[in-house]
């Protein structure tokens, strides 16, 4: 074969190569512009009405929901409480000598008896004091382990036994929140008060919508008490250190005699009692955290004996725990 024929030949493969590279690049070109075609009039409409209902439905889930459904099992959303307020509202309502407040905290559902007779709640108001006192922590003008002085004036010897220490004797703050709450120290609680300026005491009621309580005479209903409970568990108020502090401190309130004998004794019950003997009033107010079934329960009586207190609470508080722990949806 001649030199000049075998270059021909060559030049030929080369041009058939061009021709097929030209012919994928063109049907390459086609396939992208049938792409973008369906891109344009089909997919992005429907995809950003996807992404529209995305958002406003799902926008990464279901918004418009609960967004703490997810940590309660459906079993647990007890939303039927009707058998229970029956219960209590025909046995209690006709009696302005009680009035008892339930919630049942994952879902909000609650039951309110005689719920605008107020009591005078004693020994509960030692718990908002703490908060106060928690509150100037949140904000750095106290620590837990600041000192303060036992006065004189701050002694009394009805409740703990603080009133013995000699005047002048230094305590610090986490101390004295923990004698107030666990003890019920009348002492622990003056010097905190003493400590503090009414516009901070007033400050707690005020976030919970008790404004202008310290004006009033101190009575308060069951249903108006529980907003400071709740204020403490889900730390609307407190930062989450303080309100599991405060609310490890009513933990370990020894007195179950009131609610506390409606239930097992191993079941963790953060609460405050209060009394008051010669007005004959007596009251229990808690948290019961029952599996993941927690629940609120405050109960308040006056012109009964102590022990008709107890049969009272203990009547409420078994029946109450009863129905929330064998409920099934």
């Amino acid at each position: 074969m001649s030199k000049n024929k075998e270059e021909s030949q060559k030049i030929e493969k080369m041009h058939q190569k061009q021709k097929s590279a030209i012919m994928a690049l063109i049907a390459l070109a086609f396939i992208l512009a049938g792409a973008n075609l369906w891109t344009f009039f089909y997919y992005v409409p429907n995809k950003n009405n996807e992404s529209d209902l995305a958002g406003k439905l799902n926008a990464g889930k279901y918004n418009f929901l609960d967004p703490a459904r997810g940590i309660y099992d459906k079993k647990d959303l007890i939303v039927n409480i009707q058998p229970l307020r029956d219960y209590l509202g025909d046995k209690y309502e006709a009696d302005p000598n009680i009035s008892v407040y339930f919630e049942y905290l994952p879902t909000g559902a609650n039951i309110s008896v005689s719920k605008d007779a107020e009591f005078y709640p004693a020994s509960l108001l030692k718990v908002p004091i703490a908060m106060a006192a928690a509150k100037k922590i949140d904000k750095g003008e106290w620590r837990w382990d600041n000192k303060l002085v036992l006065m004189a004036t701050d002694k009394d010897d009805k409740f703990g036994d603080l009133y013995n220490k000699p005047t002048g004797s230094v305590f610090t703050i986490e101390e004295l929140a923990r004698r107030s709450l666990i003890d019920s120290d009348n002492t622990a609680h003056f010097i905190l008060l003493r400590n503090m300026e009414p516009s901070e005491i007033n400050e707690v009621y005020a976030h919970m919508g008790l404004d202008g309580f310290l004006e009033t005479d101190g009575s308060i209903s069951a249903k108006r008490y529980s907003v400071i409970l709740r204020a403490l568990y889900n730390s609307s108020y407190l930062s989450e250190a303080n309100s599991q502090k405060i609310i490890s401190f009513l933990s370990e309130e020894p007195f179950r005699e009131y609610l506390g004998s409606g239930f097992p004794e191993n079941i963790v019950f953060a609460h405050k009692i209060g009394m008051n003997i010669d007005k004959k009033v007596y009251i229990d107010s808690g948290i019961i955290y029952f599996d993941s079934r927690p629940y609120i329960l405050v109960v308040m009586t006056k012109s009964k004996t102590e022990q008709e207190a107890k049969e009272v609470m203990k009547d409420i508080s078994e029946k109450v725990f009863n129905y929330v722990k064998e409920y099934k949806e």
